[in-house]
């Protein structure tokens, strides 16, 4: 069902450029969590989309398909468990 598989390189240095944040969403006040999307698109664009506001179709803005972050994730995590074997081994 996949082609053209590859591997995320450097995806700890991906990571790193990433901020997790909190918010208050303004439609509802609802106190949120996640990422911005403009720097996502810089380093993992396959997870960011553009979307539009559902009573305004002009109101164009960057969304992220957060599931998308999962293998950027799972592959900086065994960088870091990589680095810490060898810090480990010396």
């Amino acid at each position: 069902l996949k082609e053209n598989i590859e591997v995320i390189n450097n995806a700890l240095d991906k990571v790193k450029q990433l901020k997790g944040i909190t918010y208050d969403l303004k439609s509802d006040g609802n106190r949120l969590t996640g990422l911005i999307a403009q720097d996502l698109e810089k380093v993992l664009p396959e997870a960011v989309y553009e979307t539009s506001a559902v009573d305004d179709a002009d109101d164009k803005h960057l969304a992220i398909r957060y599931g998308n972050t999962v293998g950027l994730l799972v592959e900086a995590i065994k960088e870091l468990e990589a680095r810490v074997k060898e810090l480990e081994d010396k």
